[in-house]
């Protein structure tokens, strides 16, 4: 408020009174490492058990090794599971591994006429990587914060997602208040050389910490990209190999940002105010969505261009990926892929190209 910004409570799918088995949140703030109320609505405790209650089966601790194709149409997963390799038919397959698993899978699924990789004849799978920016600063407070209560994240300020006036870079970024646990704290402390008794020292002041984070946008680049590697991982297939690089704008919005969080936390009274340079969070961007088969992966409705029964739902069809968390942007891509889906299965022509919008 002293910087004329304005602030707001941060947007949580958590409880705050009962709710059918789940109990209300009662602020362990252990939301990272698991939730032991059920309090916060991941789809562990929201989607998945409707999704079973439905008919569906999970499949955990199950490794997709390929998507096999016939033609222009694919016609199942081939998976490792309890030490055996199996295949399940499908009439449609949806890949939803994010910006690094699906272009994996879809290029570990070349065949003779798809030699690039499924769902690939832009040739644009695993091309533009996006990772958003997630700088912190933070600071000492005289008096005690006590950050560990409640969700890591309790206000949030969008202001220079809207805001221009003094930026010398292209789109925004969300900042918000931090709280994390002892353990990630003593990680970020020990990261900066902080050893021993000077540890120590640090760790016992962690209730008088205070601390804001940026979730930034970066620019869609197709030098940052998901290629396979020559290494192989324990079922002999190639991992993803991962290439990527800061550009200009990147920077400037660091330094933005870096200064606007350091004016905010001093202005709070913080000082010891110290910058996490190197973070970053939210991939995107590796199979994207478009209206062009030459310049994008998928259509709007998250359908390859290539074969008509092949499907990407999740991060990775992002063709921008904006200043703030993109979760609940997934969620309803998601359920409007679902619902497509569903709509062209009951008229007959699930593996037919849409002709609708």
């Amino acid at each position: 408020e002293a910087l004329g910004i304005d602030w707001t409570p941060t947007p949580l799918a958590t409880l705050s009174a009962p709710r059918g088995r789940a109990h209300p949140c009662v602020y362990r703030g252990f939301c990272i490492a698991g939730c032991a109320t059920n309090a916060k609505q991941s789809a562990l405790v929201t989607w998945i058990p409707r999704a079973v209650a439905a008919g569906a089966e999970v499949r955990d601790l199950a490794m997709a090794l390929r998507i096999d194709a016939q033609g222009d149409r694919v016609t199942g997963v081939h998976y490792r599971r309890d030490g055996r390799t199996h295949f399940q038919r499908a009439r449609n397959v949806v890949v939803a591994g994010y910006a690094i698993e699906t272009p994996r899978l879809l290029l570990l699924s070349a065949t003779g006429r798809h030699p690039q990789g499924l769902a690939n004849s832009s040739g644009l799978v695993g091309r533009y990587m996006m990772a958003q920016l997630n700088q912190a600063s933070w600071g000492t407070m005289d008096d005690e914060v006590r950050w560990y209560k409640g969700p890591p994240s309790l206000s949030i300020t969008e202001h220079w997602n809207y805001a221009d006036e003094g930026k010398d870079f292209f789109g925004g970024y969300c900042w918000m208040s931090q709280g994390p646990l002892p353990i990630e704290w003593a990680r970020k402390i020990a990261g900066r050389g902080v050893w021993g008794d000077a540890l120590k020292r640090e760790m016992a002041r962690y209730n008088f910490q205070a601390g804001l984070k940026i979730v930034g946008e970066t620019l869609p680049r197709a030098e940052n990209r998901v290629t396979l590697a020559d290494e192989r991982d324990a079922f002999g297939l190639p991992i993803a190999r991962i290439t990527y690089s800061y550009d200009d704008n990147d920077r400037r919005m660091m330094r933005h940002a870096f200064a606007q969080m350091g004016q905010s936390l001093e202005a709070a009274g913080a000082r010891d105010i110290w910058n996490e340079q190197d973070d970053t969070c939210h991939l995107a961007g590796t199979a994207r969505m478009g209206d062009d088969p030459a310049t994008s992966v998928v259509d709007a409705d998250c359908r390859s261009w290539d074969i008509p029964n092949l499907w990407v739902c999740d991060g990775s069809v992002f063709p921008t990926v904006g200043g703030v968390n993109p979760s609940l942007t997934i969620q309803a891509i998601a359920c409007r892929t679902a619902d497509r889906i569903r709509a062209l299965v009951a008229r007959g022509d699930g593996h037919a190209r849409a002709r609708w919008r």
